[in-house]
């Protein structure tokens, strides 16, 4: 070639190039991904399309409880050590486990109403299950099948989402799932930021022990592996995590209470959520199809000698089993794992398959979805603020669920009801604390763990009307009971002279003692 005809040539590309217009891509932050549409599906998905969505997580008393002990902290201006609450109670050591969501709840409620807490709560809800997509993403899970999966576990996780403290149990147990994978797969500082996470998490809610059997199963599988490099790392990790559960108000007495309530025989049997799963819904039914899954993924790890991935499956899955309040948690672990594997199941169905295919085309898809996977955008945070800002006011809740609390009746009576020993339910009990703080006082309310087996079976005798009801009732001086028509207390109330009527509906029956 001629030096005339190669320096043209050559210089011909460069030439194009500089003519070309340069195209400018946005900021990572401020670029719209998959990520944040899956954000936004979620959030609109569960509380937005449906008119009672934001509703649908005040169905649950504790929300009005922890709202009012976070009240009771903002006013005197420290943690309560007994209780302020009850008159079966009062004056008893209580350790407030759930402190600082309390202050939070009370704080929005001060500022923004309801509004404020269940806006957060649907947050937080919308972010871990995005976080969980994001990480299967991350460990090589199918992008549209870790999407789907994860809308499958939403549902088997649904009875749970209330407003309340255990949400952020869901946020931070997969915020620290996510920590963890990433640095199995290359270490990095980032792994000791679960250490000042645990100190949020042990103040807000008592379900930092997960964390705890998550890190020590991983500590107990390095060490089976023989991998000691792995085995003392995490280990530090751990003891890191353990040192920081004791900075809360109540240092190792918080740890001694949930010990001892763990232990209490009469609640694991007669409190709801620590019984186990009763598979006659929907959300059951996904549940019980991801824990098969979930076994035959164990059954693959175990045939590689993965013994962490084992062990965290059978143990949060044996969990779930025992009480139903442990089927998020269960779900948070194992889905990533049987992503994995369904995954390498999908990889070997298409190989070889054509494009135009539905298995071809499909495949295809998943690979762009798993590329606009990517970390959330400022977007998400803009639709955030527009919710808040610009939803209709007649769309947020003002009061909680009428459908499953005497609303009505309570703010007709709020004074008598405020100045009267009033037996309830637990749950209508932490609506009494809603509506007549701070004057309210409850037989019982949600915090099952303070008023034991003593006063736990008295109210099951008084609310069911058993063998010697009467006499409980004039122990604790009860002079007005608020109930359900059907309660067989209404009946022996009603016909008795010494009691009245005040009220009775479909929904509710208030009785008083006659002066």
């Amino acid at each position: 070639m001629k030096l005339s005809e190669a320096i043209p040539g050559e210089a011909a590309p460069a030439v194009a190039a500089a003519s070309a217009p340069v195209t400018r891509r946005w900021p990572s932050f401020l670029r719209l991904s998959m990520t944040d549409l899956f954000f936004l599906t979620v959030l609109f998905w569960l509380f937005m399309a449906d008119p009672a969505g934001w509703d649908r997580l005040l169905w649950d008393g504790d929300t009005a409880m922890h709202t009012r002990t976070g009240d009771f902290i903002l006013d005197t201006g420290h943690v309560p050590t007994t209780d302020p609450f009850s008159f079966t109670r009062p004056g008893e050591r209580w350790v407030a486990l759930q402190w600082l969501t309390g202050v939070t709840f009370a704080g929005l409620n001060r500022t923004f109403g309801l509004k404020g807490i269940v806006l957060l709560c649907g947050v937080v809800i919308a972010f871990y299950l995005t976080v969980l997509a994001r990480d299967m993403v991350l460990r090589g899970v199918n992008g549209l099948m870790a999407l789907l999966l994860v809308m499958v576990g939403s549902s088997a996780s649904m009875i749970h989402y209330h407003a309340r403290p255990h949400l952020f149990t869901l946020l931070f147990l997969t915020l620290s799932s996510f920590l963890i994978a990433r640095d199995r797969e290359q270490q990095s500082w980032r792994i000791w930021l679960l250490a000042p996470l645990m100190v949020l998490w042990v103040n807000m809610h008592s379900g930092f022990p997960a964390l705890l059997a998550l890190l020590g199963i991983l500590v107990a599988g390095c060490a089976l592996s023989r991998d000691w490099q792995r085995t003392k790392r995490y280990g530090l990790v751990l003891g890191a995590c353990v040192a920081a559960t004791l900075i809360n108000p109540n240092g190792i007495a918080l740890h001694m209470d949930i010990a001892k309530f763990l232990n209490n025989s009469w609640a694991m049997a007669n409190i709801s959520e620590y019984l186990s799963p009763v598979f006659r819904s929907e959300g059951m039914y996904c549940y019980m199809g991801l824990l098969f899954l979930a076994l035959m993924a164990c059954a693959r790890h175990f045939a590689r000698k993965e013994w962490t991935e084992c062990m965290w499956i059978l143990f949060f899955a044996a969990g779930s089993l025992v009480s139903a309040r442990h089927i998020p948690l269960f779900i948070v672990i194992a889905l990533p794992l049987v992503g994995l594997a369904l995954s390498e199941q999908w990889v070997k169905f298409t190989a070889g398959k054509k494009r135009s295919s539905l298995p071809g085309i499909l495949k295809d898809i998943s690979e762009k979805a798993n590329g606009n996977l990517q970390p959330v955008s400022l977007w998400t945070a803009a639709f955030i603020v527009g919710v808040a800002l610009f939803t209709n006011s007649k769309n947020w809740p003002k009061d909680l669920s009428a459908k499953y609390f005497p609303v009505a009746v309570v703010h007709n009576f709020a004074s008598d009801l405020a100045a009267r020993r009033v037996f309830t339910t637990d749950q209508w009990g932490d609506y009494l604390l809603w509506t007549g703080y701070p004057r309210q006082r409850v037989f019982i309310d949600g915090r099952s763990d303070l008023y034991g087996e003593k006063i736990g079976n008295d109210y099951l005798t008084i609310l069911e009307a058993r063998s010697g009801w009467r006499d409980a009732m004039e122990r604790y001086k009860v002079n007005m009971v608020l109930v359900s028509p059907e309660t067989p207390l209404v009946e022996l109330l009603s016909a008795d002279p010494a009691w009245r009527v005040l009220h009775h509906d479909k929904q509710a029956v208030l009785l008083a003692m006659r002066p």
